[in-house]
């Protein structure tokens, strides 16, 4: 099975991709640098879609190394002022590893009891031909 061939983008297309990936995700600033009109925006980020999840991926796979050492950190913390905005950044760097896959797993266990109701009823009486009288 080969892998898919890499798509092939325009000057005006990597030049929005770039400048929306260093200009912190400012998608009209990014659309202006690379000459589009404020019109494409919808048409423009549904083509280029694809890719910018991947450099998103990307970027937080690079960020990762230190939210892990930010867990690191939050363990040596002594309860100074700097503990409360340690809390804060610790949040951040669980969320990081949660989003690249290294964060906590939760498991979910499903349990099902199916049940194929038989109901057994007694032998019916035979019944005596009552007719009434006319």
């Amino acid at each position: 099975m080969s892998l898919p061939a890499k798509r092939e983008y325009t000057d005006k297309q990597t030049k929005f991709l770039n400048s929306l990936m260093n200009n912190g995700g400012h998608v009209l600033e990014a659309i202006d640098e690379a000459g589009y009109k404020h019109s494409s925006k919808g048409w423009l980020i549904s083509s280029l879609k694809d890719e910018i999840i991947d450099r998103t991926r990307i970027m937080l796979a690079s960020s990762s190394v230190k939210a892990a050492n930010r867990l690191v950190e939050g363990l040596d913390m002594d309860g100074d002022i700097r503990a409360n905005h340690m809390e804060i950044r610790l949040k951040a760097a669980n969320e990081i590893l949660d989003r690249v896959g290294i964060g906590k797993k939760q498991d979910i266990a499903i349990q099902a009891e199916v049940i194929h109701g038989v109901v057994m009823l007694p032998a019916k009486k035979e019944m005596k031909d009552v007719t009434p009288n006319a």
